[in-house]
């Protein structure tokens, strides 16, 4: 595997460089989503547990398609690869035009499927989640790599790194999302989707193996020097990669009857007790289903937990601002 001549070694210098490819000042969802609580530990597992819920406008209505329109608009941010943007941008400073930006745009937008079952709303929401909450970024751009935008990319729904200064690993997050109407339905879904990627203990038909192979062909970070240094971490023959730790990044969207039905029936307060007073319980559902897909309750994963009046016009919304953009 070749390796640029010029490498970021320092940890230091790699904790910099990834998180310099953050995007946003972390409140892109703050209009969208209001907490209820975040990094709460689960019992019996190495797991914390996010809970937002959908803010409501000035009529105490919740903002589903608002939510969905704010997702949809960073389809460039999310399925574009950063060299592509860099030359955009050079574009742009040297012609004093925007064509490539829309160039980008229509291709972002063509990559995405028409199906009317398409989880890739919950995918994005969870790519955003990741950046905006935890300040992760995400690490390859997937969707670039479909064959067939009407086909789901089959791997893992979000890749995101970070580098942990207390541990010295490179923490490389896999991440799963579910969007069910149930929470039960959409915990078991979610854990038996990640478990794969965070267990596999090695070997070639290890789950994790076909995108660390596809990290390490296509990474495309526009630093070359980073992504040196990270290539050394994706390869199974260097002892870097003995410091690449998985850890994982979860979103379960759900229905959730505490939301209002009309206009002015509930303020958002309300919403925010009522789910509350249900955190204990969802909570201790997580704690049973991931104990009992051990070694699950040994990995460090991070859960957001993201009730919905109804996911089904969430899903709905996203397709048409996509079909839109």
């Amino acid at each position: 595997m070749a390796i640029p001549k010029k490498s970021v070694t320092s940890a230091n210098l790699i904790e910099e460089a990834i998180d310099s490819l953050l995007r946003g000042d972390g409140r892109e969802l703050d209009a969208y989503l209001s907490k209820v609580e975040a990094e709460v530990p689960i019992l019996d597992t190495r797991a914390n547990v996010h809970c937002y819920v959908i803010s409501h406008d000035g009529n105490d209505q919740p903002r589903v398609k608002d939510l969905a329109k704010a997702v949809a608009s960073r389809i460039i941010d999310y399925a574009i690869p950063r060299g592509e943007l860099i030359k955009a941008q050079e574009y742009i400073l040297k012609h004093n035009s925007f064509a490539k930006i829309t160039e980008l745009q229509k291709k972002a937008r063509s990559l995405f499927t028409t199906l009317s079952n398409t989880g890739e709303g919950g995918e994005m929401l969870l790519y955003m989640l990741i950046q905006n909450y935890l300040r992760l970024p995400q690490i390859m751009c997937k969707m670039s790599l479909k064959t067939n935008s009407q086909l789901h990319y089959n791997g893992s729904d979000a890749l995101h790194m970070k580098f942990d200064k207390n541990s010295q690993r490179l923490a490389l997050y896999w991440g799963e999302s579910k969007l069910y109407q149930s929470i039960d339905n959409a915990i078991t879904e979610c854990l038996e989707s990640i478990k794969p990627f965070l267990c596999d203990d090695g070997g070639s038909n290890a789950r994790q193996m076909r995108d660390l192979q596809l990290m390490s062909s296509f990474l495309d970070l526009g630093d070359p020097d980073l992504e040196g240094a990270l290539l050394r971490y994706l390869d199974p023959d260097d002892t870097h990669f003995n410091k690449l730790q998985y850890r994982g990044a979860c979103l379960i969207g759900f229905d959730e009857a505490c939301y209002p039905k009309k206009p002015n029936a509930k303020t958002e307060e309300e919403v925010i007790n009522e789910v509350q007073a249900s955190l204990k319980t969802w909570e201790k559902k997580l704690s049973t289903k991931i104990i009992n897909r051990t070694p699950l309750d040994s990995i460090f994963m991070e859960i957001f937990l993201v009730p919905f009046p109804s996911v089904e016009d969430f899903r709905k919304s996203f397709l048409g601002e996509i079909q839109n953009a």
